[in-house]
């Protein structure tokens, strides 16, 4: 079950920073700030409720389930990261369901307010736009590493991208990265076989790439030419 927390100045998230005062106490009347508990459902494939959220804390996982009950991660969002936003423009329910993968703090966002100040500022609905197309270009990636890149590929790709965000630069080694959820979970979001992946972070380590400790990886080096590891 959800519990409440204290709404922080929504000028704090990027998306509202250039908002006027009066246009963000519009929107802060009507947001509601939550926690769950690691497990819990924050939002069933198919619901029609009209928010969208920012995660405050903690980490959440969409996942889409199959008629056999079968779970793939499609995105692991982070503090300081957002979801659901697309479906301000379409009305239809949401496609995937969000778990909380830790516990977490969220702000649920009304489409109603925001939608009005998107109508009443360029400048807000083109940062709106910026944010849905990086996010579409991110899932585009995806499917043409599912498509075309090996699995050791698609995991050095997903670890130096970790390494990159976490330090808000290109990557620079070494460079040490916390993985956001348990091996299996990012297995899924990468399309592979949990074994696969402990597999390819095996032989990743034995090459001197990386360092494994637990859920603490650090990049020492990158791939030397001829490993095959490319």
């Amino acid at each position: 079950m959800s519990q409440p927390v204290p709404v922080p100045d929504l000028a704090l998230i990027p998306l509202f920073s250039t908002v006027s005062p009066e246009d963000l106490s519009r929107i802060r009347r009507s947001v509601k700030a939550v926690s769950h508990r690691k497990g819990e459902v924050i939002v069933e494939a198919g619901d029609t409720h009209r928010w969208f959220y920012y995660v405050l804390s903690g980490d959440v996982r969409l996942v889409v389930s199959s008629d056999t009950a079968e779970q793939k991660v499609i995105s692991l969002v982070s503090a300081g990261q957002t979801f659901g936003e697309a479906l301000l423009f379409t009305g239809r329910p949401y496609p995937v369901s969000a778990v909380a993968l830790s516990a977490v703090q969220l702000l649920a966002i009304p489409h109603g307010p925001v939608l009005e100040l998107a109508q009443q500022s360029p400048d807000f609905a083109l940062r709106m736009a910026g944010g849905l197309a990086r996010r579409l270009h991110q899932l585009v990636s995806d499917v043409e590493s599912y498509a075309l890149h090996t699995g050791t590929q698609r995991v050095l790709a997903y670890l130096e991208q970790l390494a990159a965000e976490r330090h808000g630069r290109p990557l620079r080694y070494p460079a040490l990265i916390q993985l956001p959820a348990d091996k299996g979970v990012i297995a899924s979001r990468l399309s592979l076989k949990p074994e696969t992946f402990s597999r390819v972070l095996r032989r990743l380590s034995q090459a001197g790439t990386i360092l494994v400790d637990g859920r603490r990886i650090t990049l020492l080096a990158p791939p030397e030419p001829g490993t095959g590891l490319l």
